[in-house]
């Protein structure tokens, strides 16, 4: 949760990316793919709470926060009964 996103790709893009120091590549995180100049993809997949909290900029202590009114509902619920 540090804004660094380590990716697990195949055997070949690892090839690839081994064999091409310094290229460039597009990390799609909405659509989980990685792409070089040459237009080749691979996909790659991440956890769904990591990627919303990439996607949104924000950390999990930033997602607790914006769940404040949800907490504090159900906070108010089960002290109720």
């Amino acid at each position: 949760m540090n804004g660094l996103l380590p990716l697990v790709v195949d055997r070949a893009m690892h090839r690839r990316l081994l064999g091409a120091p310094g290229a460039k590549v597009v990390i799609d995180l909405e659509e989980q793919a990685l792409a070089l100049e040459d237009g080749t993809r691979t996909g790659f997949s991440i956890d769904s709470f990591a990627r919303h909290c990439l996607l949104n900029g924000i950390d999990e202590l930033g997602f607790l926060l914006s769940q404040r009114d949800a907490i504090r509902a159900f906070e108010g619920e089960r002290c109720a009964r």
